[in-house]
């Protein structure tokens, strides 16, 4: 509840200070101009977990030559701070970025990037290069802002946001957040890729599937399914079952009759935001169901694309029903599918922000 009323109170302090109609329709690109010419992309992540690895990364090498850099591959660091390794990556960030112009024509610099991971310093160097930079944030609805590290330099976008061309989000109250300290935000449609979230066409072993880690609100629910009678496959850690690699999770969205998500943010219970899940599991072909909020309306039709509940009572009472009706959860499965494969495409996401930088 802290959290929420934190957030809440972050929001009121952007809308009055951003201070004019808010247009939703601004901040979004409607069309796809990309010229298609094959790009040469820099690529700069603080660390790419399987999410950025299949829908940002191979999308951008799909794109063009993609010269990456990640700053860790073991992220949440204790050490970060303490041992001057977040100074360092930075320093070596710039000499990677400086010697790939010198060697190359590039386009785009997209980076994967926060407060938490570079300084204001090393981004203001980069951006006298003179190429267009465009940062992507998938968790600025509650980490716009957030604490400051032990370098004073907050942890969110806050302070970094105004160096770079483009700021994409995929939460449109952070877009009046960043707009207010400077930034130049688009509302980037949120999307997966295609070619690695496939219909398998396995046969349906688990009535539900949930892949994911243990935290929140998750086993509380789970566990709720399961003494009711309803078989639910788990894998993720914490879970017993143990970790399932991104092939796995794959196999496990296509041998689930349904497959389900959680739409709230780490521990809290009332903080929604949309999630990679949402358009990853679609994309498979399986019935997806997750917990309800507003912006999924943006991108489905609840009920007809995707299903959603509202409690764990809720969440019970649906499961037996799409259980016992696989004619409606498999023609929610297809139209979520069909959906997903003409609209939310990693690779078509991407085309519509270079697009739009002229590109």
């Amino acid at each position: 509840m802290f959290k929420k009323l934190r957030l809440q109170l972050e929001n009121f302090y952007y809308a009055k200070k951003y201070n004019k109609p808010f247009v939703f329709e601004n901040y979004k690109i409607i069309k796809n101009h990309f010229s298609g010419k094959k790009l040469n992309i820099i690529y700069l992540s603080y660390y790419d977990s399987t999410f950025c690895e299949n829908n940002t990364l191979k999308p951008l090498e799909e794109l063009g030559t993609v010269f990456r850099f990640e700053m860790t591959r073991t992220p949440h660091q204790k050490s970060w701070y303490t041992q001057n390794i977040k100074m360092e990556q930075n320093k070596k960030m710039l000499e990677f970025v400086a010697k790939t112009i010198a060697n190359h024509p590039i386009d785009v610099i997209v980076c994967y990037l926060s407060g938490h991971s570079t300084t204001p310093q090393i981004l203001a160097t980069i951006q006298s290069f003179g190429i267009p930079m465009v940062n992507e944030a998938l968790d600025d609805e509650r980490k716009f802002r957030s604490r400051r590290g032990r370098d004073g330099v907050r942890r969110g976008l806050q302070e970094i946001c105004k160096y770079f061309t483009l700021s994409l989000t995929t939460s449109k109250s952070a877009l009046i957040k960043y707009e207010v300290e400077g930034g130049r935000p688009m509302y980037k449609d949120y999307a997966g890729n295609e070619k690695i979230y496939k219909n398998l066409h396995f046969e349906k072993i688990y009535d539900v599937g949930f892949v994911g880690a243990d935290y929140g609100i998750r086993r509380t629910y789970i566990e709720y399914l399961r003494k009711n009678g309803i078989c639910v496959y788990t894998k993720g850690d914490g879970w017993e079952e143990g970790f399932a690699t991104g092939e796995e999770m794959i196999d496990i969205f296509n041998q689930s009759k349904i497959v389900l998500g959680f739409s709230t943010v780490g521990s809290n219970d009332d903080i929604f935001i949309l999630k990679g899940r949402d358009f990853e599991v679609p994309l498979t072909g399986s019935f997806y169901m997750t917990g309800h909020h507003e912006e999924l309306k943006e991108y489905f039709k609840l009920g007809e694309d995707i299903e959603t509940y509202l409690s764990k009572e809720d969440l019970l009472q649906k499961v037996h029903y799409y259980l016992e009706h696989e004619d409606k959860r498999e023609k929610i499965a297809l139209s979520g599918y069909t959906k997903c494969l003409k609209n939310y495409t990693a690779k078509k996401s991407y085309e519509k922000v270079f697009g739009y930088l002229g590109l």
